[in-house]
């Protein structure tokens, strides 16, 4: 056997590698003939057949295209472990079959390599990457290896032999022309981990947003909550709103007394007993104040809860000054909350008068 090409081995690597580099630079991909050209090398045109052939199958699904290059004499090798057959009618009966079968692929890292068998006769082997195109709703990329043999007969370049190269396991009882199930597998596969990365996105996401808007030390709304609830305007349309502003009396005192982990401990222990009553619409807007935002409790519920907070402090030791404003439609968040300071801030002077030891105070 004659494994000799028309060029010497250096040269003709180099012919190979221009022949890859040309279809990788995006040369035109127009389907060759099958009719000898004397003016053009014969492995290049053994190329061009053999990524044609690979096109027609996996790219257009065009079996027409593939029987006409069919040598009388044709044996072919399949992916499957049963898929063998020879003569040209047989294998092109099997090719017709797999019409309407093979999902959209793309080709990618081809490789060729071309030896001239014999007169007139060209082996071309090499590998290839068949990725399932992403319009099939299909995931499946595979690395595969093939051999094609042509002969010339009657100035045209016939296939005489196909192997496509493909693990056994891969095809399926019942399968034709392509892993349809391995490649369901895959998709479902691949489906599942992006709902899973998905989840764990939205998990981050939801995180990110929640330290974004939470306190760390009481676990309550932050002033960057805050200062969007007093913005967006999503009061506009509430029946009702009710306002409440509290600041702790003597914090600096039990800071500098106890220090500021007995401050945090207090502050913590605040924002505690507000949550027994309003929880989830609590704010602490500053070291030692909260605001609550109630749209849900009509005036009676409203108060009633807040002198159930008052009452709950004053039981388990907390000084606290509080001012309170509740409407009606129409309702001003803002409004609302310069109304509550206002009476927070002349309880707390009212507070404060009645205390005799000046160190007391804020």
């Amino acid at each position: 056997m004659d494994n000799k090409t028309h060029q010497s081995p250096r040269d003709f690597k180099g012919l190979h590698s221009a022949a890859r580099r040309l279809w990788a630079a995006g040369a035109p991909k127009e389907r060759t003939t099958a009719m000898m050209d004397p003016h053009t090398d014969p492995a290049r045109q053994v190329i061009d057949l053999t990524r044609s052939l690979l096109q027609y199958h996996y790219c257009d699904n065009n079996m027409d295209a593939i029987i006409q290059l069919l040598d009388p004499e044709i044996v072919w090798l399949g992916t499957a472990e049963r898929e063998y057959a020879a003569g040209r009618e047989t294998v092109a009966e099997i090719f017709r079959q797999f019409a309407g079968l093979v999902p959209r692929c793309n080709l990618s890292g081809e490789e060729y390599q071309v030896l001239e068998m014999g007169p007139d006769l060209y082996l071309c082997a090499g590998r290839v990457w068949i990725s399932t195109d992403a319009s099939t709703g299909i995931s499946l990329r595979v690395h595969q290896r093939f051999s094609f043999l042509f002969r010339q007969q009657e100035g045209r370049l016939l296939c005489c032999h196909i192997h496509i190269s493909n693990p056994y396991e891969e095809m399926q009882e019942g399968e034709v022309g392509f892993p349809h199930k391995m490649g369901q597998q895959s998709t479902l596969y691949l489906q599942e981990q992006l709902a899973l990365q998905t989840k764990k996105i939205a998990q981050q996401t939801a995180l990110l947003e929640r330290l974004s808007y939470e306190d760390a030390l009481t676990g309550v709304y932050n002033r960057n909550k805050y200062n969007e609830m007093l913005t967006s305007g999503w009061e506009k349309d509430k029946p009702h709103l009710g306002i409440i502003c509290f600041d702790l009396n003597g914090l600096k005192r039990a800071n500098d007394l106890f220090g500021h982990s007995m401050g945090d401990e207090l502050i913590c222990r605040t924002a505690d007993q507000i949550r027994l009553e309003f929880a989830g619409k609590i704010y602490h807007i500053g070291g030692d104040e909260f605001v609550v935002i109630d749209d849900e409790r009509d005036h009676a519920a409203f108060r009633a809860s807040v002198l159930a907070v008052e009452l709950s402090m004053a039981q388990n030791g907390i000084s606290c000054s509080v001012g309170t404003s509740w409407h009606a439609a129409p309702c001003n968040v803002r409004a609302q909350v310069e109304e509550a300071d206002s009476r927070m801030y002349h309880n707390k002077r009212c507070f404060y008068d009645k205390m005799s030891d000046k160190d007391f105070r804020d």
